[in-house]
């Protein structure tokens, strides 16, 4: 493959060659029409490629894994392909064979001997005394999602996207399903530490928001997942800027890597589709197009990421993880809508919103058991 722009894609009516993106992933094949609105999606990403018979050369294996050398031109490795070589080389380490999981989206999980061993009498935390989710399940999601991000590098990445599908239905079964008149978003919230308790928190109330909003049972499936996956990325991150809570202006720069890390690893390692890999990509793009990585907009930014975006905001503002201070969900709720559809899309927003009491004055550190 070759880099190329959509300045030289306007001179064909029809693609005589396939396009891709800076990760590899087929966005357009040959003799596909060129439309302005593809046009248009082609402009929004930062690098694109094409077939070419003589670009052989720039593809590289190593250690199991393909990746588009973006150095060729440059004359020295980006930091994304650097962080992920280093990636790709502890887990070929762990493996030889990268195992293909078969993610079937109607597909319901019993829990495996991983999850059955974890022992959750060792877990300790606080719990959220007034959540609808009893507390042994409270305990139950945080230990097993805990264990597996943590145990990422001692199991199979099929291993490991079994127990997320294990944790995925145990939220919908338990939670999402059963939950759909909550009047408080506090009723549903996990409190703990953040790495224990942001992704499952995002997972809930993004299904919450997909269950409001009508869609298919797959998407809500779907959405779920995207919930627990959106951060990976920040496992190849140093945990002193991951989860750090005030960072500087210098670090809230280098974390944004974490979507791209995030993709990659979601789509080489964990083989999820595409539309559950680019949540992790995407969970920081604003409607307006102020967003990162890629400053997309509008339908631009695919549904599941729409949702998630919201989640994840919303919950780092509950874990004051913002520079915007708030003591319950109304105060949350208010500065979404100050954020209002500049940052957020129209009808996720709306539905958030109206998803859960106004007048939740329930102060967080009044929850804690």
């Amino acid at each position: 493959m070759i880099e190329t722009t959509p300045e030289e894609l306007t001179n064909y009516k029809i693609l005589p060659f396939s396009i891709y993106s800076e990760y590899g992933e087929q966005i357009f094949s040959a003799g596909e029409v060129l439309t302005p609105g593809k046009l248009l999606q082609l402009k929004q990403m930062s690098v694109i490629y094409r077939d070419n018979d003589a670009s052989l050369d720039i593809v590289e294996e190593f250690d199991g894994y393909e990746r588009i050398d973006t150095s060729k031109d440059s004359g020295e490795t980006n930091e994304i392909d650097m962080l992920f070589q280093a990636y790709a080389k502890e887990a070929a380490e762990r493996e030889t064979v990268v195992e293909i999981f078969d993610m079937n989206p109607n597909q319901i999980l019993k829990s495996n001997s991983v999850l059955d061993e974890i022992n959750i009498m060792n877990y300790k935390g606080p719990i959220n005394k007034k959540s609808e989710i009893d507390a042994q399940n409270q305990i139950k999601l945080k230990a097993f999602y805990y264990e597996t991000i943590n145990g990422m590098g001692k199991r199979s990445h099929a291993e490991t996207a079994n127990l997320f599908l294990n944790i995925r239905d145990k939220i919908l079964q338990d939670i999402i399903y059963r939950s759909k008149e909550s009047a408080y978003s506090s009723q549903l919230k996990l409190i703990g530490e953040y790495e224990k308790c942001h992704a499952l928190n995002v997972a809930i109330m993004a299904g919450l928001i997909a269950l409001h909003m009508n869609l298919k049972e797959t998407f809500i499936s779907d959405i779920v997942l995207c919930g627990l996956l959106h951060d990976i990325g920040k496992t190849r991150i140093d945990p002193e800027i991951a989860y750090k809570q005030n960072l500087t202006n210098q670090e809230q720069i280098d974390i944004q890597i974490h979507t791209k890390i995030g993709y990659r690893m979601l789509k080489e390692d964990l083989r999820m589709p595409e539309n559950i890999a680019l949540t992790a990509l995407e969970h920081h793009e604003n409607n307006d197009g102020s967003g990162y990585p890629m400053n997309k907009s509008g339908d631009l930014i695919s549904k599941e990421s729409q949702i998630i975006h919201i989640c994840n905001y919303y919950d780092n503002i509950c874990f004051n993880r913002t520079n915007y201070p708030i003591r319950n969900s109304k105060e949350a709720l208010r500065r979404l809508l100050e954020l209002g559809t500049k940052s957020f899309i129209p009808d996720a927003l709306y539905t958030f919103i109206h998803m859960f009491s106004y007048n939740d004055t329930t102060n967080f550190e009044d929850m804690i058991l």
